[in-house]
């Protein structure tokens, strides 16, 4: 999960992208045809004497290499941002105070929270872990079920490990999401009556 900040940063250098592309295309296509443009051409042949004496000046190299650090630099940032993962590995419980803070780990919670959810008649597999979604806080479980299972038994214990897992932690900023897939083949389950 991506944040709202990194999507942004994303789709503003996806459109700056796409438009310089765009130019160079139109440019490419204006200098191939040969076509004045409100009376001027682009050069048969180019020549790049100009910028070898403009990198001769020490200030526009030094400007140009400042420059390349802060692409690098903002290349770096932009890497590092979509690498980073948005998992939460601490919790700050309820009832912190100045003298001194309580914190849960989060994968041991979650982890706890998954299996009692795993141990519902129908599932098969879950895991859990806390991330950060678009500025929130999500408590997530991630869950397998039987092709067979009973949804309605299945969403009942889901809401209330997620009721269980709100009244541990106790933080109203925190969501849950128990997100279900069905396994591809069966096995076979005990018939309750």
């Amino acid at each position: 999960m991506v944040s709202r900040t990194t999507l942004l940063v994303d789709r503003l250098a996806t459109l700056v992208l796409v438009a310089l592309l765009a130019v160079a295309g139109l440019a490419g296509l204006w200098w191939w045809s040969g076509r004045e443009v409100s009376g001027s051409t682009l050069p048969e042949t180019s020549s790049t004497a100009r910028v070898a004496d403009a990198l001769e000046n020490p200030a526009v190299a030094w400007g140009t290499a400042a420059v390349a650090v802060v692409v690098a630099l903002v290349a770096l940032r932009w890497i590092l941002a979509h690498l980073t993962r948005p998992t939460v590995s601490r919790l700050r419980l309820e009832g912190s105070g100045d003298d001194g803070r309580s914190e849960a780990l989060a994968g041991k919670v979650l982890s706890a929270a998954a299996d009692a959810f795993a141990a519902t008649e129908g599932v098969r597999s879950a895991r859990g872990s806390v991330v950060r979604d678009r500025g929130e806080l999500v408590a997530r479980i991630d869950a397998t079920i039987e092709p067979e299972a009973d949804l309605t038994h299945v969403a009942q214990r889901a809401d209330e490990v997620s009721a269980q897992l709100h009244d541990v932690l106790g933080r109203d900023d925190l969501r849950a999401a128990v997100r279900l897939r069905v396994a591809a083949r069966g096995r076979s389950l005990s018939r309750v009556h």
